[in-house]
């Protein structure tokens, strides 16, 4: 039996890693197609929107496992079936439950290397993708440290140490240089706000270097009609489906604690701890098709098959997840209730086979 597991397992990682590059192509090459509308915009040049692609590939990765997973158990199988090797094991004694947890142990496999893409690897290429397509399109200088987020808009500097919203920033330090890179002002505000298309400021100490002189005032609040884009804040404030489980877990926490609502982080937490199982409840929906009946399809109906269950159950993914927002539904619940379905629907197709 272990010599079929690691064939079987083999058969389907190759499937699976075949039909997750033909996926990955494929969403790269249309997005690719979207991103020439901005060719030549400031420094957005071909190596830019290439060095893009390849940032948000792991984020693509991740999001295309589940589906890659689907077609590449379906494609095994169904071949499998059609060169008679499933008749073939049962003859032999294999029950089809045995051919069953073969599969899946390939999806263990997978679901350990979805978390480690979804965790470690694809939220900060994400964050980075979007910081070059900004910076190089509107020709600033932007950069996130641990020190906070830094940005450059000609001769004036800019460190924000946290950043609440595309809208509202906290800790703020506006360094504005002279001639011969001389620092003339240095501004930092507590708080700011955009209202009305102005940066409102609060808890103001400015520093004023001039002619050998140093002034220092306090003020209250203070407006001003430049401070920063927003839009390159909504590049550093990362979705809440693109943030990490740790990430989103702290981001909770915070916005609990201030009285705020987090109802879509929790959607998209319960999302994030759940996507890793849905490769095992693909991989047995890919049982029934195959099993079910004494010959497979043809392997384009099996991939039709796959890439319309693997559309479906994203769409009715999204929508139970917005509708529980919107309706006030329990949102651990509601995010919760597409893969229970699919499960449900899985095992007891399987049950009528076996």
């Amino acid at each position: 039996m272990r010599v079929l597991n690691r064939y079987i397992a083999s058969e389907v990682l190759k499937s699976t890693s075949i039909a997750l590059l033909f996926l990955l192509s494929l969403v790269l090459i249309i997005t690719f197609a979207d991103e020439l509308d901005d060719l030549g915009k400031g420094q957005y040049g071909l190596g830019a929107i290439f060095k893009y692609l390849a940032l948000i590939a792991p984020r693509n990765i991740y999001e295309l496992l589940p589906s890659a997973a689907l077609l590449g158990a379906l494609i095994t199988l169904g071949s499998m079936s059609n060169h008679y090797e499933l008749t073939a094991m049962r003859a032999a004694g294999v029950s089809r439950w045995q051919i069953i947890f073969s599969v899946l142990r390939v999806g263990a496999a997978l679901m350990v290397l979805s978390l480690v893409v979804s965790e470690f690897i694809a939220p900060p290429a994400e964050q980075a993708a979007q910081m070059l397509k900004f910076t190089a399109k509107n020709e600033q200088v932007a950069l996130k440290t641990k020190y906070g987020f830094w940005a450059r808009d000609g001769n004036t500097y800019f460190n924000i140490r946290e950043i609440k919203n595309s809208s509202e920033l906290e800790d703020v330090s506006i360094y504005e240089m002279g001639e011969n890179n001389s620092l003339k002002h240095a501004t930092h505000a507590a708080k700011a706000r955009f209202e009305e298309n102005k940066w409102q400021l609060e808890g103001i100490h400015q520093t004023t270097i001039s002619d050998g002189r140093v002034d220092v005032k306090e003020l209250k609040t203070a407006k001003l009609e430049s401070l920063l884009d927003p839009d390159i804040l909504d590049v550093i404030v990362v979705k809440p489906d693109r943030l990490s489980i740790i990430g989103l877990a702290r981001y909770i926490q915070f916005l609990e604690t201030n009285g705020q609502d987090a109802d879509k982080y929790k959607v998209a937490i319960t999302s994030k701890i759940i996507r890793p199982f849905v490769i095992l409840v693909m991989l047995l929906i890919a049982v029934p098709f195959v099993l079910g009946v004494q010959r497979a399809g043809s392997t384009g109906g099996r991939i039709l098959a796959g890439v319309m269950i693997g559309v479906g159950f994203s769409l009715i993914d999204r929508l139970f997840g917005n509708i529980g927002v919107v309706y006030g539904l329990n949102p651990y619940v509601a995010a919760s209730i597409p893969f229970l379905l699919a499960l449900t629907v899985s095992v007891i197709a399987i049950r009528k086979v076996t």
